[in-house]
């Protein structure tokens, strides 16, 4: 199998926009999970396609403003149609893909995005409970989709965080 690549985005000093750096460290730390390369940064740059360009796989893990506090979505991505016409040093995730196909001729064949709704987003590096409490969610989500496309086996056997277990 090739490479799995999380990129966890969002800024720590920002309560609740810091979430996916928390669920980053949870995948990390998670064996089932041990073959996926979690990269932290705060926001997605164009420098990220050479880091996905060899994925068979790239998630996408952020804070949502639109979302309700805590709660988790998960949406399969594809190339966008086009590039922006100013490519600034800010990006989403289709965006990326699209970058990376026009660089390198390929992009990572499963992509999503995988989201907690923020509470607030005040200075500060605490989680309001409701994100905090998202984060074990989060990381079902991403083994989920890791699952689902058969990036992982089901490894129910494997000592790790519970993550999983639904999917016996």
């Amino acid at each position: 199998m090739g490479s799995d690549v999380l990129l966890a985005c969002g800024n720590t000093l920002r309560s609740d926009d810091g979430v996916a750096w928390h669920i980053g460290v949870a995948i990390e730390e998670d064996p089932l999970l041990a073959t996926v390369r979690v990269i932290f940064t705060q926001q997605l740059l164009p420098e990220h396609a050479h880091m996905i360009k060899d994925s068979e796989c790239v998630l996408f893990l952020d804070c949502s403003a639109v979302s309700e506090p805590g709660k988790v979505s998960t949406i399969a991505l594809k190339p966008a149609a086009s590039l922006p016409r100013i490519l600034t040093h800010h990006l989403d995730p289709a965006s990326l893909l699209r970058l990376t196909q026009d660089i390198y001729g390929q992009s990572p064949g499963i992509a999503y995005a995988i989201t907690v709704g923020g509470g607030s987003f005040a200075m500060g590096e605490q989680l309001t409970g409701s994100v905090e409490a998202a984060i074990a969610g989060a990381v079902q989500a991403v083994s989920h989709v890791l699952l689902e496309t058969g990036r992982i086996r089901n490894c129910s056997d494997l000592p790790h965080s519970g993550i999983g277990r639904d999917f016996r």
